[in-house]
């Protein structure tokens, strides 16, 4: 249903009391991360979830709620605990930085749980209800196979709980989003994102320009209590320079935001461009691209080339679609030679590391098991060894780890959630969607970062957002008719 959007759907009033209660809870959380004892830190987490679930539980209650600014939380978490948690790294073990790393995965179940559990303002429609009980059904699967390959495989209980997370992250965060669409409206959502994107470019920025700005911060006895190693000449993460070589022997330093982590930025990024353009906000979209540009973000790149796939299929005639196409296949092919060219190996290993999972597949059907292959649960394996080629993909970690099980599910999800994207009736919702959709899919399938909670959660959360409010329109009868397939807008 095509709908003129408002300005009070664009300029949501900041929640005073869960941004006090959330804000205080992150210094609580901190104090905590310091003191020595898991327990403490969990039982200081406990007291500030419930007290921002108690919050969103009164406004649920309430039937003309607006709970937006509550699904922006895990990406806030996500966004900033690099940065609060370097105050405390010389004062914290492995184990507590674990735990404090995972509080915003454990405040998303939390937040789903509460929502599952509310009273809706309105009935749900059937087709509604039936995409819910779908995804709801493939994340079950999921979990049960998930755990039967634990008991069978006998991996690292750790490695096989990290990989679950990434594994279930984006049927977690759409159901969120469905869940949630009865109370949030997405545009509010999306201002809240841009919102904290134009605040991590600017930090960005600052921590780009600034020298030794991670180095004073004590990023190095982050990283390497994460078991993630760092340069000795830098005290920085590999990951902070780009693979490829501009200037023969010379790596460019890497915007990495308060992510501290220029992948998970960069896939973040892409995402705020999105809700940026959704918006019409046209200098947060050039801020953007430049943010993109400076954190050498390849996963970015592509979620342009998509979205940029998308909009000239929705809003231009056919010839200009598909001479569009061919343009940027041709400057996605240039820019492929230049960085096999110019890399040290790291696109290689990217494109090597999906296609691994299938070479493997024949003679892995049933897959290794929770944990048994991929960049993150090799981080936490210990005492063992993948033999697995299967690395830096998250399809092709998903693939490599639960078979053809995982394969399966995966593509029930995808196809589904595909058809839902491409029926909505309101044009920019659906590109909205469709190159959200579009860029994660191909960023997945090349970088298993694409699947973390820190990177996934906004994608699914505004799919599940959009789709929600799609299908429960559909459900009323004076309905306004969708509005014709072409239409002004600009990029």
């Amino acid at each position: 249903m095509y709908t003129k959007k408002t300005a009070s759907e664009f300029s949501p009033r900041l929640d005073i009391v869960p941004f006090l209660l959330f804000g205080g809870g992150l210094v609580l959380i901190t104090i905590a991360a310091s003191l020595g004892s898991i327990a403490i830190l969990a039982a200081v987490a406990a007291v500030v979830f419930f007290s921002v679930t108690a919050q969103l539980i009164h406004r649920l209650a309430e039937r003309k709620a607006e709970i937006s600014f509550f699904l922006i939380i895990p990406t806030i978490m996500s966004a900033t605990q690099n940065v609060y948690l370097t105050t405390v790294a010389d004062a914290m073990d492995s184990g507590r930085l674990q735990f404090a790393i995972i509080l915003n995965f454990l405040f998303s179940v939390a937040l789903y749980l509460v929502l599952i559990s509310a009273k809706k303002p309105a009935p749900e429609g059937k087709a509604l209800r039936k995409l819910i009980k779908a995804v709801t059904t493939c994340l079950a699967i999921l979990v049960l196979y998930g755990a039967a390959t634990v008991v069978l495989f006998q991996h690292d209980l750790a490695a096989a709980a990290a990989s679950s997370r990434n594994i279930v992250a984006p049927f977690l965060f759409l159901l969120i989003g469905l869940h949630a669409s009865a109370w949030a409206k997405h545009a509010v959502y999306l201002r809240y994102l841009v919102m904290l994107g134009f605040v991590a470019i600017v930090f960005g920025f600052i921590e780009a320009n600034t020298p030794d700005f991670w180095q004073t911060l004590n990023l190095r006895d982050l990283w390497e209590k994460k078991g993630i190693s760092v340069q000795q000449d830098s005290g920085l993460p590999k990951n902070f320079f780009a693979s490829e070589q501009v200037v023969p022997g010379e790596f460019l330093r890497r915007m990495a935001g308060p992510f501290a982590d220029p992948v998970n930025f960069g896939t973040f990024l892409f995402a705020v461009f999105m809700a940026a353009w959704y918006l019409r906000g046209l200098l947060c979209q050039i801020a953007t691209v430049a943010a993109m540009v400076l954190a050498v973000s390849k996963g970015a790149l592509l979620g342009l080339i998509v979205f940029l796939a998308f909009w000239t299929r929705f809003y231009a005639s056919r010839t200009s679609h598909i001479i569009a196409l061919l343009l940027l296949a041709a400057g996605a092919y240039n820019f492929y030679l230049f960085t096999v060219s110019s890399s040290t190996g790291s696109t290689a290993a990217h494109i090597d590391g999906f296609t691994a999972a299938f070479v493997e597949f024949p003679h892995h059907p049933l897959g290794r098991g929770l944990g048994s292959s991929g960049v993150l649960a090799g981080l936490f394996s210990e005492g063992s060894e993948s033999t697995s080629a299967v690395t830096e993909s998250g399809l092709g970690m998903v693939i490599g780890q639960l078979g053809i099980v995982g394969l399966a599910v995966y593509l029930v999800f995808f196809v589904q959630l595909s058809k839902h994207v491409l029926r909505i009736k309101d044009l920019r919702d659906r590109t909205l969607a469709a190159g959200l959709l579009g860029g994660f899919l191909l960023n997945a399938a090349f970088n298993e970062v694409a699947l973390s909670p820190n990177s996934a959660a906004p994608y699914f959360i505004i799919l599940g957002l959009v789709i929600g409010s799609d299908l429960a329109a559909q459900q009323e009868p004076d309905a306004v008719p969708a509005v014709p397939r072409r239409e002004a807008s600009p990029l």
